[in-house]
Formats: C-alpha cells, structure tokens, sequence
C-alpha cells in the first residue's frame, strides 16, 4: 500500500487551483515538475483548465483509476465530504494537506475520526492531516515551491513538521547540501505513522539513511521491533520534540500529540542503535556525514590543522564525544619528518609544511600520507575561508584524496572571508559533510565511529 503514496500511476488534486501563489496551484505544478509520468487529475468545480491539465468536478467524475488523492481544501468539513467521495471512487491512498483537525483541539479532532472511521471501513490508508505532502524524483506534492528536481540520493526524511518536509527541504534541494531520496511529512498522522514508513523504506535497496523527526511515538513497542531490524542494516537518525513539559505543550498545539516520555525515548533509541539528534540541524548533518562516508572501524581520529589552538579544542572535543587521538606510527613520522618544524605530532600542525610548499602542495602529498596511517581511522580537517584555500577546493583535491584513502572525513571551517568560506560550503560541501563549528564536526563524527564501531563487532 505504501506504493502508492511514491509510485502511483495516477493522482488527482481536490482543491487545485489555476491561481498562482495558491497551495492548490503550486501543488498542482509541483507534481507537473517533477519525473512523475502517469495521469494528473485536477478537482475543482470552478475551473476547466489548470496548468493544462482537464479539470474535474469531483473526484467521482474522473474517468480512469485513481491511485492517490492530495486534498487542500479551506475547511476540515469539506475534507470530510471529499474523503466520502474518495471511498465512493475506490481511492486507496490520501494525503490531507490542510489544517484544522486534531491539533487545533476538541472540535478538529471529531472531524479527524470521522476519516478515520471512512478510511478504516474503506481499506484506504490516510497521510496527514495537517501536512506537507512528499517531496521526491518522481512525484512532488509539497506545498512549497521546488525550484530544482530532486536528486535521486540515498537519503530520506520523515517528519511531524511543515518545515522539515517543505522549507527544509526546499532548502535543501536549492542548495545541493544533501544527497535527498524522499521525504514525507505525516503531520497527525492519523493512519500512516513513523512504522509503516521506517518499514517501507528499510526495505528500500536504495536508501542507506533514513532521519526522522516525530513528536509522538505512535506504537514504542513496535517502533522498537522495527528500528532494531532497520538500525542493523542502515543508519537511522532520530529527533524527538517534546522531551520537556514546554516541548509537550507545543506539540499539542502543532499536531495534537501527547508527547513521548524523554526517557523512554532515549531508552528505545539505545536499545535499537537508532542515532539520536538533538535539533534540525543535527537531523540533517549527521544524514550527511552518514550518506556521504565510510564507516570507520573503530574511532581513532586524526586531526589535521593549521592553527595550533584549534588542534587544542578540537582534542578536547574529541575526548569528551568518546574519539581518541592516537600518535601516529614511527613509519609515517618518519616519512614527513622533513615536513615539520618538530617531531609530527596528532593533532597534525601543517603550518610549517605550507610554508614550504604551499597549502595546495600540503594537501597532495603531507595530509594523504598521514591520514593513511595504521593508527588512524577517521580525520577531522579545520580549513579557513581564505583565498589560499580557493585552489584546492576548486581542484577537488580534498575529495580525491578522501576517495583514494577510503576512510572517513569532516571539514571544520571556523573563521575566514565569507566569499572564500561560501565557496567551501557550496564546492567541497556538495561532496563531504562541511561544518561551520567545531563541536558539531566533532559530534557528527564521534556518531558515525559509535555505529560503525557497532556494525564492525557485529560482523566479527
């Protein structure tokens, strides 16, 4: 069934609209602008042409099957009426974009049970209401506007939110910041919950990370049966609103959910291997340390710097996310030692050697060979946004060695000139995960060393 929420054949709008700026409309165009193939039935009985698709009436009134439903329409009692409609049609899959149910209260959530109960006795599964829609290659139903297509990646984002399903990903998608598969937000969720999802998708060849952002824990027990299963063969990130008694209250008011207990969250996130986030941006950035790296067998780091001070941060950093910084063997000391000052050292000072040669030079011959040292499985790499750095990332340098290597890799960027630094997010940020603090390199790799120090003692 969940098929035919990302391939349907055929999907119709109830309440598309032909003017610009209306959710009807840019859903309507979304899907135009995506790779999706089968037929598009706009519903709207005032219009006869939208986007140069035929419009119906009624749902009832399109000629041919029906696979899936998007619905944003004004009022929760029209959407009621069109649910009837969609049973009346056979419809077996629909996504509720407008608001107005459970999370605004008693009175919503009647009119969220009366779908339930039509869904239910129809064999129909229901996502949202009060969602977003689904965002991937082949089909668009996102009320934000999507300025590029979305690549077809390894990655998929499931959520409670608007934002994380539209402006996030909007964001996203504009920016190439992050190898996207689909994402789907589930808004109420009144049917189709976080389970049926994680299980769907860690059943998909094609998705290697799966992050997830929820304010309720629909079934814990079968979430964690789930979790396990998927978490043993692919990264799941984990956010959870609503841990405090102030995050409880307003995911009451965003979605109508009576949020989940913070320890027994935290509990079944150890228990199933399943990463925990701690805000969006982790969401988004462990995804793509995740997406876009190996996993490292143990976590021994390497830290490669231009500045003595940040090597000293970073290593206290390292130390309190459980990364070690080991010396490196007699035999890589020995082949850079005309490339140092004094004795090398972890963390790795490149100052001296790119006073000889030059940062590009260092990056081609110093950092490759002391980041394939025995004792090493990781490395975090500060740069700083200067023009001296423009060479390398505009050669690919970094990323060819990070390929060659094969072990893991995070780039740190602290300071520098903002047109150097964004060049530096936007080039080697399209290909390697690229954080713009300390900590949160740190963090993101000190989670990808914990799963992949797991997946290794598993396999042996």
């Amino acid at each position: 069934m969940m098929d035919l929420f990302f391939k349907p054949r055929s999907v119709a709008v109830i309440g598309a609209s032909g003017t610009p700026g209306k959710l009807g409309y840019i859903i309507v165009k979304n899907i135009a602008d995506s790779d999706f193939a089968g037929a598009v039935y706009p519903v709207n009985p005032k219009s006869d042409e939208i986007l140069g698709y035929k419009v119906y009436r009624s749902v009832t009134e399109v000629p041919g099957e029906v696979d899936l439903v998007v619905t944003v329409l004004p009022t929760p009692k029209i959407t009621v009426d069109a649910v009837e409609e969609c049973a009346k049609k056979g419809v077996k899959a629909i996504i509720i974009e407008s608001a107005g149910f459970a999370e605004v209260g008693a009175e919503g959530k009647v009119f969220q049970d009366q779908i339930v109960e039509i869904a239910k006795n129809n064999h129909i599964r229901v996502m949202g209401p009060n969602c977003s829609g689904i965002v991937s290659r082949e089909i668009v139903t996102s009320i934000y506007p999507m300025t590029k297509k979305v690549p077809r990646g390894n990655v998929v984002l499931i959520g409670q939110s608007g934002l994380l399903a539209a402006g996030m990903t909007a964001d996203i998608i504009e920016n190439e910041s992050l190898n996207i598969s689909k994402v789907c937000s589930i808004g109420n969720k009144c049917d189709v919950n976080e389970n049926d999802l994680l299980e769907y998708f860690g059943n998909d060849d094609d998705i290697d990370v799966i992050s997830m952002y929820l304010e309720t824990i629909t079934d814990g027990e079968k979430l964690t049966r789930i979790a396990k299963k998927v978490a043993a063969k692919k990264a799941v990130i984990f956010l959870s609103g609503g841990r405090t008694e102030a995050g409880a209250r307003a995911a009451m008011s965003h979605t109508g959910s009576i949020a989940s207990n913070a320890r027994i969250v935290e509990a079944a996130v150890k228990q199933t291997g399943m990463i925990m986030a701690d805000d969006f941006n982790e969401l988004k950035d462990f995804a793509k340390v995740f997406s876009t790296q190996p996993l490292p067998k143990g976590n021994r780091i390497e830290v490669i710097t231009l500045a003595g001070s940040v090597g000293v941060v970073v290593s206290d950093l390292c130390a309190n996310h459980g990364l070690v910084l080991p010396k490196l063997t007699a035999e890589t000391t020995e082949k850079l030692k005309d490339m140092f000052e004094t004795p090398i050292n972890n963390p790795v000072d490149l100052y001296f050697s790119v006073t000889k040669i030059g940062f590009t030079k260092t990056l081609e011959t110093t950092f490759p060979d002391a980041f394939r040292d025995a004792n090493i499985d990781a490395a975090i790499l500060i740069l700083a946004g200067f023009e001296y750095t423009e060479e390398a990332v505009q050669k690919k340098i970094i990323q060819k060695i990070v390929q060659d290597v094969g072990k893991p890799v995070v780039v740190c960027m602290i300071v520098g000139y903002n047109k150097y630094k964004n060049v530096i997010l936007n080039e080697l940020g399209k290909d390697l995960p690229v954080f713009t603090t300390l900590i949160s390199g740190v963090k993101a790799l000190s989670k990808l060393c914990e799963y992949g120090m797991r997946k290794h003692k598993q396999s042996v």
